[in-house]
């Protein structure tokens, strides 16, 4: 009896500590998990954007996810944006007249004459007017024709470098044989103003010659009337028929229209002006001595005359030089 009592207290001790030894494990289990069951919870929790770790950048690096990325979860570095030498802003020339421009008034290019003292006074002997557009190209003077000069009043086109227009008035056939030579060999533009009743005189251009000069793309061809009478004494149909008459018949014969115009004489009054600008020139010179400036109104401009006993030093000094 008693070794009976003996092993029941035996065995029910034994039982007894299974029991308590059991929950002891299962509380751990369940406070510490094992480390394969950590893993296996962390790759349930963990979003599928997951940056990879980037290794230590000097620059802080910001990061964006590609669509191609995205499903594997990848994230990748953005790059810093590219240094670059921002482009100078390019610097255009200023439109309009920004300075007065000297417009060269000339006549004939011949011998002086001995016995006219008017003709040798509006004569420069061809080897002085080659030595004058000489100095001109050696000191860097751009010529423009009226027309360009009017383009540049009207903010349309820069002012070029030491601009200079070269005007020739009344047609002579000297032009064509002694000017045009050393213009065009200089690549030189001019004004050429025709009295449109004595073109193919002995002393004046022909047509031919005209279309010549005006498709050589150097040379703008100008009215300079009829008759070469004084329009200030002129009635008003007499007026008309010496402005218009003569702008109509060089557009018929040159095929374009034409802008510039210059004053018999220089002489005008503001009933000349007026049908000046009736007719269409925008233009218009005079035998005013002065510079052309940017106030000055656009059908009275002044001119500077090229006298035929003019020095080349003379002629430095009118341009300022």
């Amino acid at each position: 009896m008693r070794r009976w009592l003996v092993q029941t207290a035996v065995l029910f001790g034994v039982l007894f500590g299974v029991v308590v030894g059991g929950r002891l494990v299962l509380n751990q289990l369940l406070q510490h998990p094992a480390p394969r069951a950590v893993e296996a919870q962390e790759r349930i929790t963990t979003p599928a954007t997951t940056a990879i770790p980037v290794a230590p950048s000097p620059t802080p690096l910001a990061t964006v996810t590609l669509p191609d990325d995205r499903a594997a979860g990848l994230t990748r570095p953005t790059p810093p944006p590219a240094r670059s030498t921002p482009s100078p802003t390019p610097t255009l020339p200023p439109h309009g007249q920004t300075a007065p421009v000297p417009i060269l008034m000339y006549h004939y290019i011949r011998p002086k004459p001995a016995n006219d003292p008017l003709g040798a006074a509006l004569s420069v002997d061809p080897e002085t007017f080659a030595a004058q557009m000489d100095w001109l190209a050696a000191h860097g003077y751009t010529t423009l024709t009226l027309h360009e000069l009017a383009e540049v009043r009207a903010g349309k086109i820069g002012l070029p470098p030491k601009p200079i227009v070269l005007t020739f008035d009344d047609g002579y056939r000297d032009f064509y044989t002694a000017a045009w030579p050393v213009l065009k060999r200089h690549g030189f533009k001019a004004t050429i103003f025709i009295i449109t009743g004595v073109v193919g005189n002995p002393q004046y251009m022909t047509w031919d010659m005209l279309r010549e000069l005006d498709r050589s793309g150097l040379v703008e061809v100008g009215g300079h009337t009829v008759h070469h009478l004084d329009l200030t004494q002129l009635n008003a149909s007499a007026l008309e028929h010496e402005v218009a008459d003569c702008k109509q018949t060089l557009e018929t014969q040159l095929g374009h229209p034409i802008a510039s115009f210059a004053y018999p004489a220089g002489r005008f009054n503001e009933t000349v002006v007026s049908a000046v600008q009736r007719a269409g020139f925008t233009l218009a010179v005079t035998t005013k001595p002065g510079w052309a400036r940017a106030t000055d109104p656009p059908l009275v401009l002044p001119r500077v005359r090229i006298q035929g006993d003019l020095s080349l030093a003379g002629f430095a000094d009118i341009l300022g030089s």
